[in-house]
C-alpha cells in the first residue's frame, strides 16, 4: 500500500470520507474474488478482463500499486487477445486480491481505532 497516495487521497476527500471509500474498495475486492472463484474457465477469463479493466483506476486511486500493475498487464493482454487460457493468471490475480484486501482491512481497523 502506498501510504503517500492514501494520505493524498485523504487530503483530497477528507478524513471522514476515507473509511467509507476504503470500505467500498475492500467490498469490491471481495466481489471480484467471488466472481473469479467459480464457473467455467472461459467465463472466469471474461470476468478477469472486466475486473482488471475496472481495477486499473480504483487500485491506482487507493495506492494499491502491485494490484494496479497486475491489472494493467492483464488489461493489456486482454485488449491484445493474448490472455492465457489457463487458471494460473486467475490464481495470481486472486492471490493479490486477497493480499490487498487484508492489507486494506488492517489499515481500516487502524483508522477506526
Amino acid at each position: 500500500m502506498n501510504r503517500e497516495r492514501v494520505d493524498q487521497l485523504t487530503k483530497e476527500i477528507g478524513p471522514d470520507n476515507i473509511p467509507i471509500l476504503l470500505g467500498i474498495f475492500t467490498g469490491e475486492l471481495v466481489t471480484y474474488q467471488e466472481q473469479l472463484s467459480s464457473g467455467a474457465l472461459e467465463d472466469k477469463l471474461t470476468q478477469l478482463a472486466e475486473i482488471c479493466h475496472a481495477l486499473k483506476s480504483s487500485a491506482a486511486s487507493f495506492g494499491a500499486e502491485p494490484l494496479c500493475q497486475l491489472a494493467i498487464e492483464v488489461d493489456t493482454l486482454s485488449k491484445q487477445n493474448n490472455l492465457p487460457h489457463d487458471q494460473a493468471l486467475i490464481d495470481k490475480v486472486l492471490a493479490l486480491l486477497d493480499k490487498t484486501h487484508s492489507t486494506y482491512m488492517s489499515f481500516l481497523a487502524e483508522l477506526e481505532s
